[in-house]
């Protein structure tokens, strides 16, 4: 059990961290959240059938994301990314898809316009196009058909696109 719990932290400890750290923009919370959902893990280890670890684990990492957006007040908007420009998401050695999109100016603008994009829309944006998941991942994770996440992922990423146009827009007037 331990050994099987150390692999799985070791191969999706980071991703957990970055997930939660995109869905909810603070530091601190990712935190718990990474941890909340480890403690879930050590205490489920032996009942996770093969293979579908990392659906599992996202699907614990989202939940716990979610709970904490829910319960944020309105005025504050559903994902306040206050991040530094320059802090990474992690230990330099540990870095994983998505960490380049937390490193450049042009980031703050799209995590800004990520923000504004509705569930299941955001999950489906970081974690197909951020975390680099497969359509057959992410479809087990959110409980989609691949088609949904296909189409889905789509609507979204036009969503964003539109709204990174009319920040671009408003830039220039």
């Amino acid at each position: 059990m331990k050994r099987r719990f150390e692999q799985l932290v070791d191969q999706h400890g980071s991703r957990l961290y970055q997930l939660a750290r995109l869905m909810l923009g603070r530091d601190d919370e990712a935190e718990d959240v990474a941890q909340e959902t480890l403690v879930k893990l050590w205490r489920n280890v032996d009942s996770l059938h093969a293979g579908q670890e990392l659906s599992w684990l996202i699907t614990c990492t989202r939940n716990a994301c979610l709970d904490i957006l829910r319960g944020r007040t309105r005025t504050r908007g559903l994902l306040r990314l206050v991040a530094s420009e320059h802090k990474a998401l992690g230990p330099a050695d540990d870095r994983g898809p998505g960490d380049e999109f937390d490193s450049d100016e042009r980031a703050r603008e799209l995590r800004a316009a990520l923000a504004e994009i509705p569930e299941p829309g955001r999950s489906l944006l970081i974690l197909r196009d951020i975390q680099e998941l497969d359509v057959a991942t992410v479809a087990a994770t959110l409980e989609l058909s691949e088609n949904q996440v296909k189409v889905y992922t789509f609507r979204a990423r036009r969503q964003l696109r539109h709204r990174l146009e009319e920040e671009s827009d408003a830039q220039v007037a």
